[in-house]
């Protein structure tokens, strides 16, 4: 007897860019915006861009942190979607720089519960518990990908995808249609960040795979001209944005995020399977969800609210300044002044990696004072303000 297939209770269409961005954006396209307007207006929409990648990091983040170990490997699939969308967010910062705009970070921070106008309609997102319902309704909506749709003609007003969107910045840049783009992109690459990711073990292929996966080597975020630009850009779309429907995988080998964050509701990874139709199937890694590994939030926690419980609060705000701390070394990371400053750009974005790193060790202070509190809390994301010179 064949194998019952669960089928998904959600339908996924691909996330629309608002029309404002799809307008500048077609008005490079078509030269109605040009020269140093066009740039300037380019490095508007990769703004728009980082603020994209950086809404979905504290939302998969704070779902990975309420697993407890029970639910380790599906810790380990969302925490490392979380570290892919940082990655994103890196090489969205260093074309600005290539292409002399200055990334601003601190404007790209998103406020829980937050509305993401970037895309039409808004998508609201909130700081919760991990639950199948979760990936399903919202994570899966988030990284949806899409078969593209080719019109007969342009409509000027008509919102394009988000990998639509990533397809037409490629497309301005393979076609030079903004002359001499990356002019100073050689001598401005004291102002890009290099990193090299050092993933974990993953069992992917099956329950005894234990390789990392890591990134391909012409991946190494420094973009200095079109080639390194369009590469980087379409390993950004690759790995969830616009992925197309029958090749869902990326370039390190595993799925886009869509698919990886299906591989949890179908409990496998979904691999490479030359006898199943379309020649993959869920039948990888396993993926056990046990529900009572997960600890119960309170949906978009703010540390102020907890003062009957002091020691909660105290970790909560802990928890602040780590998140304030990162965000501030990102913006002297992206933002170096001079060569001369280089090091210490380049140390504020390892310093800022090392936050990230160690935020789960700070998000189990805050879920252990609330337990002994009897109480949910939750891990808070709340931005301060730039660091006081």
């Amino acid at each position: 007897m064949a194998k019952r297939v669960p089928r998904m209770s959600q339908t996924y269409t691909p996330l629309t860019i608002n029309r404002r961005l799809a307008l500048d954006l077609h008005g490079i396209q078509t030269a109605l915006i040009r020269d140093e307007a066009a740039r300037e207006t380019l490095g508007a929409l990769l703004q728009s861009a980082l603020q994209l990648e950086f809404a979905t990091i504290p939302t998969y983040l704070s779902a990975a942190f309420s697993l407890t170990d029970a639910n380790r490997r599906i810790y380990e699939l969302v925490l490392r979607v979380a570290i892919e969308e940082m990655l994103h967010l890196t090489a969205v910062a260093n074309l600005m720089n290539a292409i002399g705009i200055a990334p601003n970070i601190i404007a790209a921070v998103p406020k829980y519960p937050y509305d993401l106008t970037v895309v039409e309609p808004p998508l609201k997102l909130n700081l919760c518990s991990f639950s199948v319902n979760l990936v399903e309704k919202l994570f899966m909506a988030i990284e949806a990908p899409e078969a593209r749709v080719v019109y007969a003609a342009v409509v000027k007003d008509r919102p394009k995808t988000i990998g639509q969107f990533y397809a037409g910045i490629i497309g301005i840049i393979a076609n030079d249609t903004i002359p001499d783009l990356f002019k100073n992109a050689s001598q401005d690459a004291y102002k890009q960040r290099a990193v090299e990711p050092n993933f974990r073990r993953i069992a992917y292929i099956d329950n005894q795979d234990n390789k990392t996966y890591p990134l391909k080597p012409e991946i190494d975020f420094k973009i200095t001209d079109k080639a390194s630009a369009i590469r980087h850009l379409s390993w950004v779309v690759h790995e969830g944005e616009g992925e197309a429907p029958y090749n869902p995988l990326d370039t390190e080998g595993l799925p886009g995020h869509h698919y990886r964050f299906e591989s949890i509701l179908r409990k496998h990874y979904l691999v490479r399977n030359a006898k199943a139709p379309l020649g993959y199937s869920f039948s990888g890694g396993d993926l056990p969800f046990d529900s009572a590994g997960v600890h119960e939030f309170d949906v978009n926690a703010k540390a102020k609210d907890y003062g009957a419980y002091p020691q909660v609060q105290r970790q909560m705000n802990n928890f602040n300044n780590d998140y304030t701390d990162m965000v501030n070394s990102l913006q002297q990371a992206f933002n170096c002044s001079s060569p001369e400053q280089a090091g210490q750009a380049e140390a504020a974005y390892n310093q800022a990696l090392d936050i990230m790193r160690s935020l789960p060790n700070t998000a189990n202070a805050i879920i252990q004072r609330a337990q002994v509190n009897r109480i949910k809390a939750g891990v808070p994301f709340e931005y301060a303000g730039p660091a006081i010179a």
